[in-house]
């Protein structure tokens, strides 16, 4: 399809990249789910071998509105590369579909298949709270609906290959993107509720401004950290016994795909350093990396917030290093964000201010569970958002 005059792309769904363990799945066919934010009369996929060692060979790549687990509706959308229903990813590419008619929904839950043909799947998004399902050995697209399942008996929690998928609208609007890690990346939510913090503030957005609204883009990335780049050891953050280098290259170092070039975004909220706290890293490095990364997006955002980094999980010392963080953020944060929200303080645990409070934690001390991450929505300040309904009030 041709685009028109009028008519723009906005990231509906995004999966930050990080190199993955390798998987051995070629010859499957993969169905993974996305929820997406925005609405909209066409999609376009972005596909990323970013940390592929050989060439990467998909084809049957379609989306269709999801049903239940691997089962999806009767129409679905084909996605081509210059006309063709194959793609090669050389290692280190980055490709976009052609884009294709659909009518999507706001928080529509949709299905991504495609047909790993050749190649390792090393680059992919670890813990996507979201079930993605794997066909056994023989490809498995399409099959009847009351097969799915006995098709698709793979089911894991992570996702590969697909990094994106933007949405074209016909009313312009703006987009917010959440940059963090693991609590943004909603680790610690039920999987598949979509509870994350970002889906509820962009509930938020969507009810207050009813067919007006921001997307919410999430680029959470669970293990990152913002100033320390990935390498081959063992991670030592609590109960991630896994090489580091599935947390991904390090915050300040991500700007480049994972901000600068989401489609549609105009303001970012910056939630990260909680996995810096605990590898050691001082308060100060951390504050200097937000001037860094906060200097670096101003030549793409319009707005750029900063937010506390939550209790939980942490030593003494690196409990009054985040605590020296927090400070410097609510007392002289608005020199370098354009405001910032403290939601760190509405989960704190009230008689260990340390640790997240009782009824909101997931159950290992640092990640909050679906109600905790509404609450974090809550302490975004809707208002300050560029082309938010409430802008202004």
């Amino acid at each position: 399809m041709a685009a028109n005059a009028g008519q723009r792309w906005v990231s509906g769904w995004y999966a930050p990249p990080s190199r993955m363990l390798s998987t051995g799945l070629a010859g499957r066919t993969f169905r993974q789910l996305a929820h997406v934010h925005a609405g909209g009369q066409a999609i376009r996929l972005r596909l990323s071998n970013r940390y592929g060692d050989e060439p990467v060979t998909l084809a049957g790549i379609s989306v269709a509105n999801s049903v239940q687990g691997p089962m999806v509706g009767k129409k679905s959308a084909r996605l081509t590369f210059a006309e063709h229903t194959d793609v090669v990813l050389e290692p280190g590419a980055e490709k976009i579909s052609g884009p294709v008619s659909m009518h999507v929904e706001p928080f529509n839950v949709l299905t991504i298949s495609f047909e790993l043909v050749k190649g390792d799947a090393l680059t992919g998004h670890l813990f996507a709270s979201q079930t993605s399902y794997i066909s056994s050995t023989a490809a498995a697209t399409p099959v009847p609906a009351e097969l799915a399942f006995v098709e698709y008996p793979l089911m894991r929690n992570s996702c590969w290959l697909i990094t994106g998928l933007d949405v074209m609208l016909w009313t312009p609007l703006n987009a917010v993107v959440a940059f963090g890690s693991s609590t943004t990346d909603g680790l610690g939510s039920t999987p598949n509720t979509n509870g994350r913090w970002p889906d509820y503030l962009a509930h938020r957005l969507k009810e207050a401004g009813g067919t007006q609204y921001m997307v919410v883009i999430n680029a959470g990335l669970s293990g990152n950290q913002l100033t320390t780049s990935e390498n081959d050891s063992l991670s030592q953050l609590p109960g991630a016994n896994m090489p580091k280098f599935m947390f991904g290259e390090a915050g300040l170092h991500r700007y480049d795909w994972d901000l600068a070039s989401q489609p549609g975004a105009t303001d970012l909220i910056l939630h990260i350093g909680s996995n810096d706290l605990r590898a050691g890293v001082k308060a100060v490095a951390i504050i200097e990396g937000y001037k860094q990364l906060v200097q670096t997006a101003r030549k793409v955002y319009q707005k750029v917030f900063g937010t506390t980094i939550l209790p939980g999980g942490y030593t003494l010392e690196q409990s009054a290093q985040r605590q020296i963080v927090n400070d410097w953020i609510l007392e002289h944060g608005s020199r370098v964000f354009d405001a910032v929200f403290d939601v760190g303080t509405p989960l704190r645990a009230e008689m260990d201010t340390t640790k997240l409070d009782p009824a909101y934690d997931s159950g290992d001390g640092i990640h909050p569970n679906n109600d905790e991450y509404r609450l974090m929505a809550d302490a975004i300040d809707i208002a300050k958002l560029s082309g938010s309904p409430l802008e202004g009030n």
